[in-house]
């Protein structure tokens, strides 16, 4: 019995003393617990994350009405696609705008002839940079600026065109053809015969036939058939070297251009044609003008204008040698520089 009650008594003691630390261990341990329950977010604790809203990026737009050369309008489009990329900016091409089109966030439209009514505009939206390129009759404005503003250039094409022609050609036997009825295909037709002029003179041939070089001839349309006959007619007035206006260079055929005895000079390339009968290429280059101005216009300095430039590619070496293409380079930067005069007004195609 006495051992029974010093079990029973010892157990007993046991249990209470194991209580009793749980009853510490719980102690211990429960503030932790109730703090790290009260750090456990809730639904009704959940923070939502909100996205800032991105800010509409600048437009640039080119509106082309489809009179510039398919040629040109590409090295345009190219050249402004790239600028804006660089800027950041969303370039979108158009053959036509809307005001809904100007009311967006738009920095800087460009235009290709025809004139959409660039003057009104210009004045209803002051905050939008314009830039014409190669339309004439536009007015001064401070978010106006022109390239070219007598038009493509087509009389300096024609004079460049006609000296060179001059300058490669023996006996100076040249001649040119533009398309009737159309006042810059006069004004290139004229201005290549001054040009011819300027570098010959009275363009005296030393040997037979005797005609009156440089010869101007119109074809009847731009259609292959009325381009073959004026070449034909100037080949039977023994002309040795064609100018072909650039609405004309645009149709030149690899039988055109295959002419026996013929060598050509174009306003526009002729591409895939190209062989030792074409001289050079002498075209409008606005989109040197372009990256000129980008600068100063992306920072809404607009206005006043820039001369178009011309340049000379496609140079077949044999027939423009350096020396001379020197030379024509020298006469080409004074006529742009407005120290040589064509002779014809570009817009008319009337003789000055």
């Amino acid at each position: 019995m006495g051992n029974y009650l010093m079990r029973f008594a010892n157990n007993h003691a046991l249990k209470i003393t194991l209580l009793g630390i749980l009853v510490l261990l719980t102690a211990c341990g429960g503030s932790g617990d109730n703090e790290q329950a009260s750090a456990t977010p809730t639904l009704d604790q959940l923070i939502i994350p909100t996205t800032s809203p991105t800010a509409a990026p600048n437009l640039v737009y080119l509106v082309s009405g489809g009179e510039a050369a398919e040629m040109m309008s590409s090295r345009v489009e190219d050249l402004i696609a790239t600028l804006s990329t660089a800027a950041e900016a969303e370039f979108i091409v158009l053959t036509e705008i809307s005001d809904s089109d100007l009311e967006q966030n738009v920095k800087i439209v460009f235009y290709l002839p025809p004139d959409p009514g660039l003057k009104d505009l210009a004045a209803r939206y002051p905050d939008v940079q314009f830039v014409a390129i190669g339309i004439h009759g536009l007015g001064d404005a401070g978010n106006l600026t022109r390239i070219g503003p007598d038009g493509m250039g087509a009389d300096q094409i024609g004079f460049i065109a006609g000296v060179i022609s001059a300058v490669v050609t023996p006996d100076w036997r040249v001649g040119a053809i533009s398309v009737l009825n159309s006042a810059e295909e006069s004004a290139s037709n004229l201005a290549f015969q001054n040009g011819a002029k300027f570098y010959c003179g009275l363009c005296r041939q030393a040997y037979p036939p005797f005609h009156s070089y440089p010869l101007g001839i119109e074809a009847s349309s731009a259609e292959i058939s009325a381009v073959q006959d004026a070449i034909n007619a100037l080949s039977n007035l023994d002309v040795d070297t064609i100018f072909l206006s650039p609405e004309l260079s645009a149709e030149a055929s690899v039988e055109m251009l295959e002419a026996p005895g013929l060598s050509f000079i174009g306003g526009k390339s002729p591409g895939d044609v190209l062989g030792e009968k074409w001289i050079a290429t002498v075209r409008a280059a606005p989109e040197l003008a372009i990256a000129e101005i980008w600068d100063r216009v992306w920072m809404g300095d607009g206005g006043g204008m820039v001369s178009m430039p011309l340049i000379i590619d496609d140079i077949n070496p044999e027939r423009l040698t350096l020396g001379r293409e020197a030379w024509v380079l020298e006469v080409l930067q004074d006529l742009i520089g407005g120290y040589i005069e064509t002779g014809v007004d570009p817009i008319t195609g009337i003789a000055n």
